[in-house]
């Protein structure tokens, strides 16, 4: 008998809106949900392949051990929950609870399982829960937030100027380009800021091709034209920031045509740039994550960030909108204290630790190998591949192995779980309820519930295991509730919702209202009430207090003589439609979108060093090498090189570096590195 049901997508932050038909048990078809009121039918392919997910052969169906002649076994649920106990607490008898790490990746990014893991390392006495966000995405918001309070949406529908930077919503986040595309009808103007000419770059009106890593510079570029030619918004100046005095002094250093050596942009275009986002009002920017894979990263977004304020545009229709979150119960555990024990990187970063009470995963390794501050014994991993998606990947290989104890909670054998000492089969996305916003991504404030509707034979929720895991060790009574739904009811009686409520309407709920300059009746959420330009906290913590520009930790500038050995500008890490980050490369549909990793190399440059399109190469980098093959383009800067992440064939992050990291966060400076070109005979 075949049925049809829809939810939401859960494998990006996009949120589509998701059909399903079944045939009883089995998924006959997965298309968009045309009455979804964000995605309007859209689904990319990674949505259409959960079919091929769910049915994978080389999906995990159950928990597999390792003996200890390091061959895989098979047990149940309840042995493995319990090896998993029992290993965690002789870890923390024998070392103090900050010996186990907790790592959630992207897989629980925006989803509530994160923050019952979060609760579980409370209750056990970690500090150290860490997230994607060590290397994604709280980077920018910190420098928003600590600018002016919040991380801005940007309204492209309503925007007469829309500025892209380090991002390629086509590839990341296609249903934004469909507001993108509505409002370039309309005749609103386009620019993009990227190493490369993409899809969405060729259609800009302006396409600034720069060098990766000096995002920074050319902010403070943009600034000085704006600023020099009067073209920033002196009523919002005069009464709402604090420090513009300083930043003029600051940006006299940074003409277009100094900016134009160290960015390689065209000073030319730099002006024409400043001039039309400045005088097509209102405008809006939106910095991607390559802004904030960078050792200056930090300072690149807050340049980015002032530069919308004194501009005008924030929390206005057609520019920056503070959307309001929703008041939701909290999960953080109260009355609950840690050891005297810091958290891993809480000294070395400690804005990144009060901004989000984690760790820094990045810098595991070093207290794993080194015991710094103190020895790392045991992790658990949930949803991420870090072998693939952490920095300099040899340095972490070397790592995972010394550790006494290693769960990975994933659908596959991943390169991390072959380290593992045992792994948990997680179920998909369509088998737990999950809570959607659409605020942080598309604006409007509304809140819905993806509902779970298949069961996968073998496998465990997120929750599940949680729920589990607590009972088992004794903490019960930071989950008390029997199941996945009651907890949700409890997150949601704040808003006086309920999951059947929900339920009962799949397009959601709004849950509250915007209003236009909130900052003119309640200030700005920063110390001083206005957007901080000149940064009285940075300046305590004894960071820059102003967005000062450093060049990437390893450049043609910073490190010439390394440059001399290793003469091109590598970028790591952009996205493709079929795939996220290390994921769903064994699926079939996926895999031929995009069939193998290869180093993108200007033709130019290739002819010049007798390549040709599908030689096999070594790119080396000062740590490490892989081998892989050539791709030919005229897309990208003859000084620039181009390679993908998240290819087991392919490591890049195997040259990538987790030493030099950006002072204030921590993140590291995947996205320009330096690197050479060994042709294979």
């Amino acid at each position: 008998m075949k049925s049809t049901v829809t939810t939401t997508c859960g494998i990006c932050s996009a949120g589509c809106g998701m059909k399903i038909t079944f045939d009883m048990e089995r998924i006959l078809k997965i298309e968009g949900q045309a009455d979804h009121p964000v995605s309007r039918g859209y689904l990319c392919p990674k949505g259409r392949a959960v079919k091929e997910l769910i049915e994978a052969p080389d999906r995990l169906k159950s928990p597999v051990k390792k003996t200890s002649q390091g061959q895989w076994q098979e047990v149940s649920w309840r042995e493995a929950i319990d090896f998993v106990v029992q290993n965690i607490t002789r870890i923390k008898n024998s070392y103090g609870p900050e010996a186990l790490a907790v790592h959630v990746g992207q897989a629980g990014v925006g989803k509530q399982f994160a923050h019952y893991a979060e609760r579980f390392c409370r209750a056990y006495g970690t500090p150290n829960f860490s997230t994607a966000g060590s290397h994604c995405h709280i980077s920018k918001m910190m420098a928003n937030v600590i600018t002016y309070g919040v991380l801005p949406i940007p309204d492209y529908t309503n925007s007469n100027c829309i500025v892209l930077w380090g991002y390629n919503p086509s590839s990341s986040c296609p249903p934004l380009m469909d507001f993108i595309n509505k409002a370039l009808l309309r005749g609103a103007r386009l620019i993009v800021v990227d190493p490369k000419k993409t899809a969405t770059a060729k259609r800009a009106n302006l396409h600034l091709q720069i060098r990766p890593g000096t995002g920074g510079a050319l902010a403070l570029g943009l600034l000085h034209v704006i600023v020099k030619e009067n073209l920033y918004d002196q009523k919002f100046v005069e009464s709402w920031t604090t420090g513009f005095d300083r930043l003029v002094d600051l940006i006299t250093e940074y003409p277009p045509e100094t900016v134009e050596k160290i960015t390689w942009v065209k000073a030319e275009n730099i002006r024409e740039a400043a001039v039309l986002y400045a005088q097509s009002p209102p405008a809006c920017i939106y910095p991607g994550i390559a802004v904030e894979l960078n050792t200056n990263g930090f300072q690149a977004a807050r340049a980015i960030a002032i530069m919308q304020a004194v501009t005008g545009n924030l929390d206005i229709t057609g520019g920056a909108l503070f959307g309001p979150s929703v008041k939701l119960a909290p999960l953080t555990l109260k009355n609950i204290k840690w050891n005297n024990k810091t958290a891993i990187g809480q000294n070395e970063y400690p804005l990144f630790f009060k901004h989000t009470n984690n760790a820094q995963a990045n810098i595991y390794s070093r207290a794993i190998l080194e015991g710094k501050p103190y020895p790392l014994k045991g992790m658990i991993v949930s949803g991420s591949n870090p072998l693939l998606t952490w920095p300099n990947a040899g340095k972490l290989k070397e790592a995972l192995p010394r550790l006494e104890f290693l769960a990975v909670v994933d659908h596959f054998m991943t390169d991390t779980a072959r380290l593992a000492d045992i792994v948990l089969p997680a179920a998909t996305f369509l088998s737990r309820g999950e809570l959607w916003d659409s605020s942080p991504v598309f604006g409007p404030p509304r809140i819905g519930l993806a509902e779970k509707v298949y069961r996968e034979e073998g496998c465990m929720s997120d929750w599940d295991f949680w729920r589990e895991l607590v009972e088992k060790v004794g903490y019960k009574y930071i989950l008390p509730l029997l199941d996945e739904e009651s907890a949700t009811n409890c997150r949601l009686k704040p808003i006086s919702l309920t999951t059947e409520e929900l339920k009962q309407n799949p397009h959601g709920f709004v849950y509250a209202e915007r209003i236009e300059k909130s900052y003119e009746t309640s200030g700005f959420k920063t110390p001083t009430g206005k957007v901080e330009i000149y940064s009285e906290e940075l300046e305590k913590y004894g960071y820059d207090p102003l967005p000062v520009y450093k060049d990437p930790a390893e450049s043609p500038e910073s490190t010439p003589e390394k440059a001399a050995e290793y003469p091109f500008v590598l970028s790591t890490g952009a996205r493709n439609l079929g795939y996220l980050h290390s994921r769903y490369r064994n699926m079939p549909s996926l895999r031929r979108l995009n069939p193998e990793p290869l180093v993108e190399v200007h033709k130019d440059k290739a002819k010049d060093m007798g390549l040709k399109d599908g030689d096999a190469v070594l790119v080396e980098s000062p740590r490490a090498s892989i081998e892989l093959k050539v791709k030919l383009t005229d897309d990208i800067d003859p000084r620039v090189i181009y390679i993908p992440h998240g290819w087991s064939e392919a490591n890049v992050n195997y040259l990538t570096d987790s030493e030099d990291l950006d002072p204030v966060t921590g993140f590291p400076g995947d996205r320009s590195l330096l690197a050479r070109i060994v042709k294979m005979n």
